[in-house]
């Protein structure tokens, strides 16, 4: 969907609901960088070490991995001076090529004030491009179902790329979808797209185009051109 995917450098915000899958695709950015040989730092004050290695284990990840360090802290007793100082000496001394940042709520809170929290993000984003690292960012929503906001405006605007997941109710059943809201310097695929999360993680849907023409090449049939 990312017409030139995560580029080196680019800041990337995942945007959503809770249980969305936010964490995941994270994981998804920084597990599969490590196994390319590119280092990652899971930076999360979400989610505990065990915790972590009990939602890796579900999909045949590990912690254990080589190239990938977690840099855990409680949102309840940090301060976010030393914390964005510990994440750029774990960053220089790992030499990560791939960052996670979960979450970026939590970080708000431990700012205690707007200006000084957008201060911070802007000189992380603005250093790790710089250093030709990309980072990734989540960011919860309220709305469960048709968000009518991204984030909040001072972080929206920092980011390279911005992907929305929410979710989309047909009938009885709920579905998870994703779509790629901006790309900076690149192009994108607009269309909303559904996915799932099964043992190899985040998995899309085809999008109806191509499952129309493979319908069509299974009936024997053959798209004609519209005049």
């Amino acid at each position: 969907m990312l017409a030139e995917g995560y580029w080196p450098g680019a800041s990337t915000l995942i945007a959503g609901p809770s249980g969305s899958g936010k964490t995941l695709m994270g994981l998804h950015f920084v597990m599969n960088g490590a196994r390319q040989g590119q280092p990652g730092v899971i930076a999360t004050l979400q989610e505990n070490p065990t915790q972590l290695q009990r939602i890796l284990a579900g999909f045949d990840w590990s912690l254990r991995e080589p190239n990938v360090e977690v840099m855990y802290r409680s949102p309840v007793d940090i301060y976010i001076d030393e914390w964005v100082y510990d994440l750029m000496e774990t960053v220089e001394r790992t030499k990560a090529r791939r960052v996670l940042i979960d979450s970026l709520g939590d970080l708000r809170i431990s700012a205690g004030d707007e200006i000084r929290f957008h201060e911070f993000i802007y000189s992380i984003v603005q250093r790790f491009s710089r250093q030709g690292v990309s980072v990734l960012m989540t960011s919860e929503v309220s709305r469960l179902f048709g968000a009518d906001r991204i984030s909040d405006s001072a972080v929206s605007p920092l980011a390279d790329n911005i992907v929305m997941l929410s979710y989309q109710q047909e009938r009885d059943t709920i579905s998870r979808t994703m779509a790629v809201m901006k790309t900076r310097a690149s192009r994108h695929d607009p269309a909303v797209r559904t996915f799932v999360i099964g043992p190899q993680g985040i998995v899309l849907d085809e999008p109806p185009s191509a499952t129309q023409d493979a319908h069509q090449s299974d009936s024997g049939l053959t798209s004609v051109p519209t005049p």
